[in-house]
């Protein structure tokens, strides 16, 4: 009787333990997708296209608004620069939400653009993460903008 007892308690204690494990696991994927969006601003304020390029998956994909898919390392990479161009030199992102299951992930968040002339553009996006070979990977990532598009005609 008393080995059952303790079989059953052991069994107890490991399911605690199993539930605990798995509450933890958002929060460790959210500490996982906030340490790459550090990573992602870094690489987009220091002008570094080819380490943009780089967290995303082979065939990753940006949205942007009002333009084509850009997809693929080089068109990512001719994205990020037409930004910079543009004087979007800094960025700021903040996750407002983060899910995920297996290989996949989402966050949803604000993001921030400005350069030397101070603030550029301020909306929204959602990134669909993928795990590649351990490493969580932007995806698919799409963003608008709040910003109200200038009146049609050049008012």
């Amino acid at each position: 009787m008393a080995k059952a007892k303790a079989k059953a308690k052991t069994k107890a204690k490991a399911k605690a333990k199993a539930k605990a494990k798995a509450k933890a696991k958002p929060n460790d994927l959210k500490r996982l997708i906030l340490a790459a969006e550090k990573v992602f601003m870094a690489k987009y304020d220091s002008g570094d296209a080819d380490g943009l390029a780089a967290l995303y998956t082979q065939d990753g994909e940006i949205m942007p608004p009002n333009a084509a898919i850009a997809k693929g390392a080089a068109e990512l990479k001719k994205l990020f620069k037409s930004f910079w161009d543009e004087g979007a030199t800094t960025i700021k992102l903040d996750t407002v939400e983060v899910e995920g299951s297996g290989g996949l992930a989402y966050e949803v968040g604000r993001y921030a653009l400005s350069g030397q002339a101070g603030a550029i553009d301020h909306g929204k996006y959602i990134v669909v993460w993928k795990k590649v070979g351990g490493q969580w990977k932007l995806h698919r990532d799409i963003f608008n903008s709040d910003v109200a598009p200038p009146p049609a005609g050049g008012a």
